[in-house]
């Protein structure tokens, strides 16, 4: 139960701030924002991290760890790149199935879940892309970038798992944002971005601290249950965004994404239960 509040918590973090950070990419571009939020929420969170664990070194962890820290990096570009150039209703439910992705990834190396678990956890893929899914134009911008983000942060979940096993959920975070940090500061100085990010400074500090929320409960969730449940429940963030424009902006859900969070509901009910 409680990987699936974390996991929910997760999605919480990712989606609520969807407004926010839409506005701060279409406006100073996707590296800022990247590097802008990942730099303010590692700083925020590394006091917290530093104090939760003991980690438990492994050659295992401190080799996965800044893959992942850079993974983090190309996928949050990808994903951003793919909502400037295309559609979101196109865009958003292709990268809704990053926590398919992962929790294929997860199983595929070996994780076991109770049967009624994986009842759940293509349902709540299915609930996702449907609530993530718009009016369907046909442009194919933004399509191949969608794309990588799905595998790339399928990648970066599932990673992220046996890191926070090793080291713990702190150490984790720490270990995994700091080399995204440390990866991107050279690109970052010569690009002049932290100039850039200040422009947006507002938007970019909601969407780091919301973002390292969110990362921090996934890998407590990835450290305290199945990282395949934890990752398909984080992707719910396009549902969380899909309420919070229906409660904060007034928008209407359409039928479909009505019935999507409904299948989202069922499946985390059935998820509990087989946890």
């Amino acid at each position: 139960m409680l990987t699936i509040l974390l996991g929910l918590t997760s999605a919480v973090g990712w989606g609520a701030p969807d407004a926010v950070l839409a506005r701060a990419v279409r406006h100073i571009g996707a590296f800022p924002v990247v590097f802008g939020s990942i730099l303010i929420g590692t700083l925020i969170a590394s006091p917290l991290a530093l104090v939760l664990d003991t980690p438990d070194w492994s050659e295992r962890s401190l080799v996965l760890a800044p893959i992942v820290g850079i993974l983090t990096v190309l996928g949050f570009q990808a994903g951003f790149m793919s909502f400037k150039d295309g559609a979101v209703s196109v865009v958003a439910p292709i990268i809704a199935c990053e926590g398919g992705v992962a929790a294929v990834f997860s199983l595929l190396g070996g994780e076991q879940v109770d049967g009624l678990v994986l009842l759940g956890l293509p349902l709540a893929v299915v609930g996702v892309v449907l609530v993530s899914r718009g009016e369907g134009e046909d442009s194919t911008g933004g399509v191949v970038p969608a794309a990588a983000a799905a595998l790339i942060w399928g990648g970066v979940l599932a990673l992220s798992a046996p890191v926070a096993h090793d080291l713990g959920a702190g150490w984790a975070f720490l270990l995994v944002r700091g080399s995204a940090v440390v990866a991107m500061l050279p690109v970052a100085l010569a690009l002049r971005t932290p100039r850039a990010a200040r422009i947006e400074w507002w938007r970019v500090g909601i969407w780091g601290v919301c973002d390292a929320i969110a990362y921090f409960a996934f890998v407590l969730a990835a450290d305290h249950g199945p990282a395949a449940v934890a990752s398909v429940l984080a992707a719910q963030f396009g549902t969380v965004g899909a309420i919070v424009a229906v409660v904060f902006f007034g928008e209407h859900l359409r039928r479909r994404q009505v019935v999507g969070i409904a299948i989202v509901a069922v499946a985390v009910g059935v998820m509990a239960l087989g946890g």
